[in-house]
């Protein structure tokens, strides 16, 4: 599959990991639910007036579907040059994600669109190869 094929499958992926991850931080806000019983013990994550960790997936969600579905600044978050910022962001979301039950698909659904576009970063870069006709060293 070429580049573009698995950059839309990557976003399509992500958008539906944010709605997945927001609405488990919404329902987290309420109800948290630690994924790992340890984690409920810690007071600062799971604290009684408001969890923190939640909260944060809701920013989270919310930030990773302005920069798939973007209003403005198309280019920029679209183009090939934006997949691996995309990446370096979307991995330590997706392992927080993983750590509160609510929003468990949501991390397993981002992780598969972060794989998604490491793809379509490789396809680029073959075809970038390809173009130029630079595949590494010649034999003689």
């Amino acid at each position: 599959m070429g580049g573009i094929v698995w950059n839309e499958w990557a976003r399509l992926m992500c958008l539906t990991s944010s709605f997945v991850i927001f609405v488990g931080g919404m329902m987290g806000v309420f109800q948290p639910l630690p994924a790992f019983s340890v984690l409920g013990n810690l007071s600062g994550l799971y604290a009684m007036p408001l969890p923190i960790l939640p909260v944060i997936l809701v920013v989270l969600g919310i930030m990773i579907w302005v920069m798939e579905y973007p209003l403005i600044l198309s280019d920029y978050f679209n183009g090939p040059s934006s997949y691996m910022p995309k990446v370096a962001f979307y991995i330590p979301v997706a392992v927080l994600s993983l750590l509160e039950a609510q929003t468990l698909n949501g991390g397993v659904y981002l992780a598969i669109g972060t794989i998604a576009y490491m793809m379509a970063v490789r396809a680029d870069f073959l075809k970038q190869a390809s173009a130029s006709g630079s595949f590494g060293r010649r034999m003689p």
